[in-house]
Order: C-alpha cells, then structure tokens, then sequence
C-alpha cells in the first residue's frame, strides 16, 4: 500500500495546485461570505482551467495535452493571484474554515480511496462507458472529443466532468485506471469541502450565528448526511429481513414492519404486491432471513415504485421501479457518471447563488442599486457566474435548470433589499444577461451536440405544443406514497421544515404590498390532508413551496432566508416530479425512472446542505415550550440518521472482509500478461486520433457462423470485455457498445443509421478472410490498427484471423494478442 499512498499523495498535491490556482477567483466571488469562499476554490480553480484549455481544443489553438494544461493553468493562477495582489481584498483565507474544509477534505478523499481500494476495476455496470470517455479525452487532441465506440464521430453525451476529471489524471501521470479511481475520491472530497463551506456561511450570516465549533460539528454533519447516509431502506431491510420490502405500499411496510416487531418469523402482507418478473415478481410475504449479515446493498437504490395498469385478461396493475440512488451508493458502485462528476460543481453553485442573494447586506454591494460593479469588472464577474452556470449543462444536462432557477432566486433576494419592493426589471435584466453568458460561454458545445432528450413522439401535434410535449410528458401513474418521501427524504426534510416553521425572523414588509394571509402557515397541512384523501400526498410539498419562497422574499437575514430558498426549490422539485417528467429513452421502462434518478440526487445534495442548518434554527430560540419540541425534533433526527447509517455500516463492513487490491484495477481485457502489456503499448505508442479495431459483440453468434443471418451487435453490459480495448487505451474503435450508442445519438439518425454496417463491416473482417474486401472496409472506416486478442481467438477461426497479416504488419505479439498496422 505504500504505491498508494505516493499516489494519494501526488492526487492531493495536484488538488492543492487547484486550490491556490482558484483562490483569487473564489475571493471575487465569495469574499464577503463567512469563510470567504475558501471551500470553493479548487473546484473552481479546476474549473477554470479546464474551461480555458476546452475552449482552446474547440476553436483548434492548442491539443488537449499536458503542455496546454500546464499553461492553462498558469494563466488562470497568474492573472488570479496578479489582480489580487494589486486589489485591497484579503490575500490569505480565514485560517480555522481554511484548515477545517481542508480537513474534511482528506478524510472523505482517503475514505472513498480506501472504499476503491477494494475494487477498483474499471469495468462492471457504467464503469465502462465512463472508463472509456475519461480516455479518450485524453487522446483527442482537438475537439470535440473522439466516440471510443463510433469512430469518426465525436463523443454526444455530456462530457465536461470527464474532461474536468481528466485534467488532474494527465497531470499526475498515473495509470488510467488509478487516476479513474482518484477522480471519483476527488469529486467526493471537494463535494464534503464545498457542502462545509455553505454550512459554515449560512450558518454566519444568521442574526446570532452558531460558535465556531458548532458551525464546524454541523458542516461535518452535513457532509454525513450527503455523502455517507443512506436512505431508510437499509434499515427496513434489515427489520423486516427481504430486500423485497422496497416495492411495498403503506399499507404492506406497516403491516410488515408491524410483524418483524413483534418477532414474527413469518411476514405475511395484507395484498400481494406485484412487480415485473424479471423483478421480484408476486410478492405476498416472505420467511425472514438474517439481512445483517446477507444484506443486499443493491435494492436500497430502488426505493420508489410506481404503479402501472398493465394490458392483459384481465388488466393488472404492476409496480416498476424507479431510481433512487444516493452518493453512497454511487461511490461504492464506482460509476463516474454526470451525475457524480456534477456533485461539487452544483455545490459550487449553490455557494454562488448564496453569494449573489447575501449581497444585499454586503458592504461591497454598489450603491446605487447595481447587483455587479459598473464597467469590465461587472463584466467579468457576470461571465464567471455564466461559466459556472453554463458548465453545468455540459456536466450534467439535467443541473442547469434547477440551479439556474436557484440563482435567479439568489438574484431576487439580493434585489429586495431593505423591505423595498423587488425591482422586477432590474432582476430580470440580470437574470437574462447571466443565463445568456451561461449558453454562449459553451456555444462550441451546444453547436457540436445534439440532444437525445425529444426525440419522442409528441402528445400534441400542434406548433410549439408538438416540441414541448416530446420532451415534457405528464405522468399518468399513481402517485408516491407518504412512507417513500419518509424513507428517502426523512432524515433531511424532518428539522428543515420543522426549523422553518419554528424559527423566528424579523421579516419585511409584504412583497408589493400584498401579503400572505394567516392561515398560509398551514397550507401545507391542509394540501397533505387533502392529498391523503385523493391518494396524492405529496401535494403538501406544493404548499410547501409557496409558503417557504414567500418567506424567503421578506424574511430579513440573508442566511435564513437563503435557507427557506433552498427548502422552497428541493419541495418544488419533488412535487413537479409527482406531475411532469422528461421523456427520454427510458420511457419505455417506467415513463419517470430516469427523472426522478436525476432530480431526486438534486434534492438529497441541496437539502443535505440544508439538514443541518434547519437542526440550528429548532434549537436557535428554544426556549419554554420550543425547548420540548427542539428535543423531539433532534431525536426523531438521530433516529432517522441512525436509520441511514445502517446501509454504510453494514456495507463498509462487508468490503473490508475482502483484500485492499491497490488502485490499479484492470478491464476483462487485462487479465492476462499480454492484455496488459498490449494496451499499455497502445496508449503509448498509437498517436492520437487513431482507430483501433476490435471485435464487437454479435448477439446471432451462431446464425452468423452458420451462414444464416447477418451479424447484429449488442455488446451493452457484457461482462466479456467488448469495447474493452477503446475504453482502456482512449482510442476509438469502429463499432463499441451498441445499446448506449442508441441512447446517446436517439437525435441523430445518421449516425444511427451507420449502426447495423458497422457492426457487419466489423465482423466481415474478422470473419472473412478475403484480404480485398478486408482492405474495403479499412478503407471505408479509416482503420489504422487491428487488434487480435482472446476474445477474437474464440469467435473467429484462427485461419481466417491469419489473412489480416496481408493488410498489416505485426507491431505488437505477445501469447495471445497480436496488433497489426495497417499499411
């Protein structure tokens, strides 16, 4: 473990570099918080220089290699630190946040490396795909990026994570599969540093803030809550002794939950619950088993079902699942996915928005009304909260829209100062300049991307409606029970809203002279109630909404009024999902899974941040008969994170009984000598730009030998190693994983079109042993290497393997793998 330890080593340093290259930015942008934005400046350092050294590949003035980077970040740090060494702002950042964020920053990064430790294969469920992105990036050059599995096409997915990701790996020099693991310890540590940071200043900007200790003991709790809690389910699983107990309604968790206290061996449910087949199918109760000690980490993740009529004789209802992951989850399962890679450049924008809105008591605020300074230094700070905005997109296509919303709610709340009215062409002068800097500063992007999401087929066929109706559908299922909001946002939702409602701040006059009426506290209450009776609870998170943003606009103290912000987006969110979803290539399988994946991870973020900042506004003014309900409210808290901890203990547990392998994992492709010797000499040795054919998999395989039909490609999930060679090595092969190059390019059908001849192209070379039509095809796809190893040893035979030598020449043997070079 010493290697590893060089290595955490290295990471750290190559971070810390990060840190001081964006410190002067971080102090433009978030000076005047408490703490001083010093949370924020290696994300944002990175940030900046990957955005810098992308757009120099886009527009063709410089390659995406080591030297472009280097220099990138020399002008980022040198023009940062050079203005502000001339500037009167402080140089140096408040020591204690400093050396706390710090501190928080390694213990989660060595935790996640400890966690990878133990399996860091890059290969296994989206592994792959994400292996093979953060590769080929590093081997295109110009952009945008190589496809590693459609050569000749660039990559259309959101890859600006894994660009950002792949700055600090080809700095660093390490492995791929070392630096893949680094980077997942990386986005998880800068995340715990950035939610410490929030913490800490929503904490300071409160009218009596917390002690120091405690603003610290509560940003290590959120850090907790976000990153190392997981849901309910773990719990629930472990009582009730079936992992099964995730596709239950109310009526069969009580029922159930009800048995196993009781100590019955037996759980027997009051209506069977019915699932897919190649799910859990029929489901009327169970035997308990000893979940502690056989727990099933997998099910946790898929805590919400929705019920579906289903067509048959007769018709039938069917739960589906839908997704619900948390970070832990991700984390453990080690797919580098936009929605991990976006998690500390969303914190990032939720301390930019906090910025902007805690503006309005801000000494550095112009006077004259101005929410930024007049001439180019107004300028600049617009485009740097548009570059943190419009990177979102390109990370996480699925972020914009909510925290572009948060910071046009930042926007307002700085604009309403003082109890004034709120200046509506003010805010929305700026509201419309920022969210227009956030698209063009990523125009090159946008211009080289073509969307997957609305391709559907609208619901209505009418100009304008026909668009908006292929992307937005309504959601026609039955709505989520009270018990799933509980188990997956209890531990979270249970001191947010009982701190806003106990709380008490000095507020400002009614917004436009209208003001709420007295009973508003309680529409959320009256809209829950309703919603019991209608079979639509979480209609009072729609009430919810109304009452917290309401308040956010009049309450006077920037941190809590920021807080009731944050309380009134993550409730609008989970109640829109309940009513709209995106359409997309999952909606076949449950018409919102994906959508609630996607949105759900926002909220679990955004009131992760918030959690423990509610616990201090229950305790803040307990006094009399505040003090009893602060002390309900904290321990129906703990026994809610007690609950959430269940499925870390028990996990953490179960992976250190196996061995710490290092972090070097290796792909199906180099489980042998010569595997790996072979794709090390591929990405040394093959320039970039390249084509490296290799095999893809035929799901026909038979038919296909026999003559009967023609080759048709899969190869999605395969555990075998397909696309294996250009997920390792970065450089592009001619056809990879069918099934995920159907859901990146649904609004393209070119490109989909090229899918079924490439993958009989692919075969017939390897298959045919006529070196003509071989040469054809090489021709036709610009092949500059054939790669021959194990897995075309088994489906080709050897004599017809044998006729590649007549269009390349060997410049790779070793046991079983052979590389020829086209000549």
């Amino acid at each position: 473990m010493n290697t590893v330890a060089g290595e955490v080593l290295l990471w750290w340093v190559i971070g810390f570099i990060f840190a001081l290259a964006g410190w002067p930015a971080a102090v433009r942008l978030f000076g005047h918080l408490p703490g001083a934005g010093a949370a924020f400046a290696r994300p944002l350092g990175l940030l900046l220089t990957g955005f810098l050294a992308w757009l120099l590949a886009m527009l063709g003035l410089g390659r995406f290699e080591t030297p472009l980077l280097v220099i990138c970040l020399a002008i980022i740090a040198g023009s940062g630190w050079l203005w502000l060494w001339r500037s009167d702002q402080q140089r140096l950042p408040p020591l204690g946040p400093a050396l706390a964020g710090e501190a928080i920053f390694l213990a989660t990064l060595l935790g996640v490396v400890w966690l990878r430790a133990h399996d860091p294969t890059p290969w296994g469920t989206e592994r792959p795909m994400d292996f093979a992105f953060f590769n080929a990036i590093q081997r295109s050059g110009f952009f945008p990026p190589n496809d590693p599995w459609l050569s000749g096409y660039s990559i259309n997915y959101y890859y600006f994570g894994y660009l950002l990701m792949a700055i600090p790996a080809m700095l660093s020099g390490l492995p791929p599969a070392t630096a893949y693991n680094l980077a997942l310890a990386l986005l998880a540590a800068m995340t715990a540093q950035g939610a410490f940071g929030v913490i800490n200043a929503l904490l300071g900007l409160l009218r009596r803030p917390p002690p120091a200790v405690i603003r610290g003991a509560l940003g290590v709790l959120g850090a907790v809550m976000i990153l190392l809690a997981g849901n309910q389910s773990g719990a629930i699983q472990v009582i009730v002794g079936d992992e099964r107990a995730v596709a239950l309604d109310d009526r069969q968790l009580l029922a159930a939950l009800g048995q196993a206290l009781r100590g019955e061996t037996f759980i027997t449910l009051p209506s069977p619950a019915q699932t897919a087949t190649y799910d859990f199918g029929t489901v009327d109760g169970w035997r308990r088993a000893d979940k502690w000690n056989d727990f099933n980490w997998w099910w946790p993740s898929r805590s919400l079902w929705d019920s579906y009529r289903v067509a048959g004789d007769p018709p039938r209802r069917e739960q589906r699942y839908t997704i619900t992951e948390f970070p832990f989850f991700s984390f453990r399962l080690g797919d580098m996915h936009p929605h991990v890679m976006a998690l500390p450049f969303t914190t990032l924008a939720i301390g930019l928005a906090l910025a902007v809105a805690a503006q309005s008591s801000s000494a550095a605020l112009p006077s004259d009304g101005a929410l930024f300074p007049a001439g180019r230094s107004g300028w600049l700070l617009r485009a740097l909260h548009g570059m943190i905005l419009g990177s979102l997109y390109a990370i996480n296509s699925w972020d914009l829209p909510t925290y572009l919303l948060l910071y046009w709610g930042g926007l307002a709340l700085a604009c309403r100062r003082d109890g004034a009215a709120l200046p509506w062409r003010v805010w929305l002068r700026e509201a419309v300049i920022v969210a227009v800097l956030a698209f063009a500063l990523f125009l090159p992007f946008h211009l080289t991307f073509r969307s997957p999401v609305g391709g559907a087929t609208p619901w209505i066929d009418l100009p304008l409606l026909s668009r908006l109706t292929s992307i937005i559908g309504v959601y026609l299922g039955e709505r989520s029970g009270w018990h799933e909001f509980v188990i997956i946002f209890g531990l979270m939702a249970l001191p947010i809203i009982a701190g806003s409602y106990l709380y008490r701040s000095p507020e400002n006059e009614s917004l436009a002279g209208l003001a709420m009426p007295r009973w508003a506290p309680w529409l959320p209450l009256i809209l829950f109630t309703a919603g019991l009776l209608i079979g639509f609870p979480w209609l009072g998170l729609a009430g919810l909404a109304l009452w917290l943003g309401w308040r956010a606009l009049n309450a006077a103290e920037p941190g809590f009024r920021f807080g009731l912000l944050l309380a009134a987006l993550g409730s609008a969110i989970l109640f829109g999902v309940e009513i709209i979803y995106i359409r997309d290539v999952f909606e076949g399988l449950s018409a919102r899974m994906n959508t609630v994946f996607k949105f759900y991870y926002q909220v679990w973020l955004i009131w992760g941040v918030l959690a423990p900042v509610g616990l201090w506004w229950v305790w803040a003014q307990a006094t009399g008969w505040r003090r009893l309900a602060a002390s309900l409210i904290s321990a129906g808290t703990a026994l809610l994170l007690a609950g959430a901890l269940v499925y870390p203990i028990i996990v953490t547990r179960d992976i250190s009984r196996g061995p710490l392998r290092g972090l070097n994992g290796y792909t199906p492709r180099e489980q042998t000598a010569a595997g790996v010797a072979s794709l090390a000499w591929l990405r040394y040795n093959v320039p970039a730009g390249s084509v490296v054919l290799e095999a893809a998999a035929v799901e026909n395989e038979a038919a296909v030998a026999a003559g009967s039909e023609p080759a048709r490609c899969g190869g999605s999930y395969n555990w075998q190693g397909f696309g294996g060679v250009s997920a390792a090595s970065g450089h592009a092969t001619v056809l990879g994983w069918v099934g995920h190059e159907m859901q990146w390019r649904g609004g393209d059908p070119v490109a989909l079109a090229e899918l079924g001849p490439r993958c009989l192209a692919v075969d017939a070379i390897y298959r045919s042993g006529d070196p003509a039509r071989i040469r054809s095809l090489i021709d036709q796809y610009g092949i500059d290497y054939i790669y021959v190893g194990a897995l075309e040893r088994e489906r080709y035979p050897a004599e017809r393997l044998a006729a590649l030598a007549q269009v390349g020449e060997v410049v790779f043997a070793q046991d079983e793998v052979v590389i020829y070079r086209v000549r």
